[in-house]
């Protein structure tokens, strides 16, 4: 019943099972596998063949132990549906390491029999539809006892379109990697040449081995970060893969390990859930990213999603005569994140010429996906249904009537809401709170019916306009655009600024008040410690004007009267150094006088070309537009953050009262419910029937939890999580290899060491010369922009936040790097240049000695 595995075996899959399978795979490949054979599946379909073979056993122990006296032995299980393209079975079944007794052996058998009609492996098969009914083949195989063991995977499931090999490895046996015990050392190999393209060593702190019995120990400190391969290893690998991909076929994963010098293959299998290299469709995260970057919460996305669906994708493409577009679904929410629908994005282009198109949709989707764009035929109709579209829109549309209905618009907004945000929300009646919803929903979509021309199409294209007007007339490397959108007057955000900058002027000017500040003394402690000194009572007026602000549209995060704490982070960056930052005032007249310069520069040039002083006309008009749309944009959000604020503390309200029903086991909860359950519970008597799931809202809070600060994939590929077909983050050409690319978006070159910040609150911990590295920015951080040396993102395009006032402020600027927090974590020396989006990371001295370049560059 137990045969032995050759390059010659017969292995049907549903009879040996995947594993069997894969070392025959091996074999035939001409690899090195441990000596094993495997009990035929049919064996565990019914007692009286187990109990045969159970008695066989014997007999193949003496045999077997005859010709390798002092072997030990490893049971795996290899279900016949196992290693299939879609369903891998990893960890799904037992593994038996170490049987070195009959006995054992007998156990070991039994136990992997039952596992196969485990609960566990029912739920898997299940969720596959696959059945059981096949039975589960075991293999028997010498265990080796390796210094190092691994898993090696013939492509980058995480970049599944870079040249990519990838290796991790740890010391003795693998079963410490697939385990989860130890964090290996992580090696990644240029498919096409074996060349290292990064190498991570791990601490390893133990190893499980086999001496007398298997167990884990611990590594001594001289091991503990010494990398576990080396050169002629890692050859041995390569070429290990490529016998692997040149015999069995691409994306596979192995197991190996290394015994006395000689690497032992293990097992194979498919490397599951890889997407297709030409999609039915993408979803991008790019475009989330500029909006809308943090996690959304069930009840946000059900109360404000609303918002901005109805008026700019439902209401919009119909003035546009898109009803070709209506019904498609232009976002989803995947683990929290937004996604634009690459599809909805195709069907979009057929209304601009293909020129036109990498400048709208490049910047979100993949090149593979681009192409699909430009493959739609342009249709000149919509085209003019689109540049008509904001004029059929009377009152809101065009640029003149968008201006006045937004200035309209937060004049209601400081009528109707801004008083209510100092209202006893717990005096109100169930009729009011609802009116009060109804009436901050009315004005929610109202915003967005006006900031769909303003920002959606006048601001994009008047940007569009001017960079192309400059560009081919008088600006060749982009420093007059820079200059004149930068330091612009009349923004709330630059008004926040300098009462920050004025709140720590009286902070200084308070010695016990400073020390206690620096001493990251609270909010609620400054009050008690300091009730008479002026800087508390102009904080306070500080929370009671902008206190409705927070870094975050999400309605579940706190806004800074929440939690002033933030505004201290702030506060405490411009005072943690013994030099008083600039006034913020200053830096805008110097702003105005670049500005001034880089018009009349642009005048002159451009009164040199023929029609000169027409296209001077046509520029100081685009000019004044941009400059006025780009602080539109910027007030806009501040008006915004009102709506937010009050629907935050209607919510709350409605929460606290569910809580002391003891329908929530916490106010928080409130956030994990659909809408309709949330409408649903506000509506339940007091008594009755309990309408929220405690069930659902475990699985979205650990949904929240495991995604809340991890990005999610950039794109999916029919579903699929990828970073796109073109290897995003690669290592590009520098001196010593250890460049990253993103996008730059501010000119100039910065050196200095990263401060990863993940909230503003811990925007305290900023100094001067600092390179910021953050998820994205929010306009709530920019009074701690005059002290940064350059500033890196994981999201953003060239007209995202970050990216617009980072060019205010001068700051040199790289958006777009993933996993950039992990990458170059607080305390990393790196010189970024904003010009090519290149981040490298150099020696500390080099950083010391760079100070000062960002000023050269900009100046």
């Amino acid at each position: 019943m137990i045969k032995r595995l050759t390059s010659s075996s017969d292995a049907p899959i549903d009879h040996v099972g995947g594993k069997a399978a894969g070392l025959v795979r091996l074999l035939s490949a001409g690899l090195t596998v441990p000596e094993a054979w495997v009990i035929p599946a049919t064996v565990s379909q019914n007692m009286a063949t187990r109990k045969q073979c159970l008695e066989e056993m014997e007999q193949w122990w003496d045999a077997t132990t005859a010709e390798h006296p002092n072997a030990v032995w490893a049971i795996r299980s290899s279900a016949v549906a196992e290693d299939l393209e879609d369903a891998s079975f990893a960890g799904v079944y037992e593994t038996k390491l170490g049987v070195a007794t009959l006995e054992e052996m007998r156990a070991a058998i039994r136990h992997c029999w039952q596992a196969h009609e485990s609960s566990r492996a029912d739920v898997y098969r299940g969720e596959r539809q696959i059945g059981s009914e096949g039975g589960i083949a075991l293999v028997v195989q010498r265990m080796v006892r390796p210094q190092v063991a691994g898993v090696l995977l013939t492509a980058n499931p995480q970049r599944p379109f870079a040249d990519e090999i990838v290796i991790d490895a740890a010391w003795g046996l693998g079963e410490s990697i697939v385990s989860g015990k130890v964090d290996p050392d992580h090696y990644v190999l240029e498919r096409s040449t074996g060349h290292i393209r990064s190498t991570r060593i791990a601490t390893k702190t133990l190893e499980s081995v086999y001496d007398t019995h298997l167990h884990d120990r611990e590594v001594e400190p001289e091991r503990q970060r010494r990398s576990t391969l080396n050169e002629t290893d890692l050859a041995a690998l390569y070429e290990i893969a490529q016998r692997v991909e040149k015999g069995i076929g691409e994306a596979r994963d192995l197991e190996w390990a290394i015994e006395d010098g000689r690497v032992y293959s293990l097992q194979d299998r498919a490397i599951t859930n890889l997407p297709k290299a030409e999609p039915d469709n993408v979803w991008s995260r790019k475009w989330g990213d500029e909006y809308k970057s943090e996690y959304a919460l069930p009840l946000s996305a059900a109360l404000t999603a609303r918002w901005m669906n109805i008026p700019m994708f439902i209401e919009m493409p119909l003035m546009q005569g898109r009803n070709d577009i209506v019904n498609l679904e232009p976002f989803k929410l995947v683990n929290g994140y937004m996604y634009m629908n690459g599809q909805y994005a195709a069907a979009m282009g057929r209304a601009f010429p293909k020129a036109m198109r990498e400048q709208l949709f490049g910047s979100l989707f993949t090149p593979m996906w681009m192409a699909r764009i430009n493959a739609e035929p342009w249709k000149p109709l919509l085209a003019a249904g689109y540049a008509l579209a904001p004029y059929r829109d009377y009152g809101r549309g065009s640029a003149r009537a968008n201006l006045q209905a937004m200035q309209q618009h937060c004049a209601a907004i400081d009528t109707r809401i801004v008083p209510k945000l100092r209202q006893d929300y717990s005096a109100l009646s169930l009729t009011e709170w609802r009116r009060q919803v109804d009436e901050v929903d009315t004005l929610a979509e109202q915003h967005f019916r006006i900031i769909r021309w303003g920002m959606a199409f006048h601001n994009h294209l008047l940007h569009g306009l001017l960079v192309s007007l400059l560009s081919s007339q008088a600006d060749d490397d982009g420093q007059l655009y820079t200059a004149l959108i930068s330091g612009l007057p009349g923004t709330y955000t630059a008004r926040i600024n300098t009462e920050i900058w004025e709140l720590a002027m009286q902070a200084r000017s308070d010695p016990q008040l400073l020390s206690a500040l620096r001493d990251q003394q609270t909010w609620a402690q400054i009050q008690d410690s300091f009730q008479a000194a002026p800087f508390v009572g102009a904080f306070q007026t500080f929370l009671l004007n902008h206190g409705h602000r927070s870094s975050s549209r999400e309605i579940a995060s706190p806004r800074w009267s929440d939690e002033p704490e933030g505004v201290l982070g702030l506060l405490r960056a411009q005072i943690s150094g013994d030099t008083a930052p600039t006034d913020p005032r200053l830096a805008e007249q110097q702003a105005e006088a670049r500005r001034t310069e880089a018009f009349e520069t642009a005048v002159a040039r451009i009164k040199r070309k023929p029609l000169g002083t027409f296209r001077v006309k046509i520029l100081e008009w685009v000019c004044q537009r941009t400059q006025t749309f780009t602080v539109y944009r910027e007030n806009q959000r501040y008006y915004l953050d009102y709506l937010i604020a009050h629907l935050r503390a209607l919510v709350l309200e409605q929460a606290r009262r569910l809580a002391d029903r003891g329908l929530l086991d916490s106010v928080d909860d409130v956030f994990l419910l659909l809408g309709e359950e949330f409408f649903s519970a506000v509506a339940t008597e007091a008594g009755g029937a309990d309408p929220i799931d405690r069930t659902d809202l475990e699985v979205r809070r650990r949904n929240y939890l495991t995604y809340r600060s991890r990005m999610s994939a950039t794109y999916l590929f029919d579903d699929i999580e990828t970073e796109g077909e073109v290897a995003e983050g690669d290592v590009v050409s520098s001196t010593d290899g250890s460049g990253i690319s993103g996008i730059g978006v501010s000119r100039g070159v910065a050196r200095g060491r990263t401060r990863c910040i993940a909230e503003m609150s811990h925007l305290a911990g900023i100094t001067a010369g600092d390179v910021l590295v953050a998820k994205t920015i929010d306009p709530g951080w920019t009074s701690v922009f005059p002290l940064l040396a350059g500033l890196i993102t994981e999201t953003g395009g060239t007209l995202s936040h970050g990216a617009i006032l980072a060019r205010e402020y001068g700051i040199p600027t790289v958006t777009a790097v993933p996993s950039a927090m992990t990458l170059l974590p607080t305390g990393t020396a790196v010189e970024i240049d904003g010009s090519s989006g290149l981040v490298q990371i150099i020696s500390e001295e080099s950083a010391q000695d760079g100070a000062g370049v960002q000023n050269a560059m900009n100046a």
